[in-house]
């Protein structure tokens, strides 16, 4: 038998597994209003909350609540808007300009990332032109993404 294994059960009760602490003492945080009326009980508002089965990753698309009640006012107006996060291909969007439901068109223009690839190749000596090859590639270019209707400027994906 083995003189560390205690032989006797034990008399007190294992420490807490959490110091999480108890529902009742949940402080907000910052920015939530809560109050009489809202948010309204049918619905709630979730900001920045990732997808189920996906932890630490980001959102794909985060809500922002602009213009909310103030406290000892009555109900006022709110705007919701959804503030998308762009990638490098054409997206479906409600234009926030003209209201319009569209699929954006896609520009690439040269970024940080393409210049930082032009000069690497010049400075392994690739200085006659082949610099510029990183200016050809979309791939390694920004992403500008603007409605096709109203033409406004929408939203863009930076590669770096």
């Amino acid at each position: 038998m083995d003189p560390s294994k205690p032989t006797e059960p034990y008399t007190e009760p294992p420490p807490p597994y959490s110091s999480a602490p108890p529902p009742s003492s949940y402080n907000p945080p910052p920015g939530a209003y809560v109050g009489a009326g809202y948010p309204p009980k049918s619905s709630t508002v979730v900001v920045g909350a990732p997808h189920a089965g996906q932890a630490g990753y980001p959102p794909k698309s985060s809500t922002v609540v602009v213009g909310a009640p103030h406290a000892g006012q009555g109900m006022t107006s709110v705007t919701v808007v959804n503030m998308a996060q762009w990638g490098p291909y054409p997206m479906q969007i409600t234009c926030p300009h003209c209201s319009a439901q569209v699929m954006t068109e896609t520009n690439a223009s040269p970024g940080l990332l393409t210049w930082i690839l032009s000069g690497a190749l010049v400075f392994l000596g690739c200085w006659l032109g082949c610099c510029l090859i990183p200016c050809c590639i979309p791939e390694c270019q920004d992403v500008e993404h603007r409605c096709p209707n109203c033409k406004h400027h929408l939203g863009s994906y930076r590669r770096l």
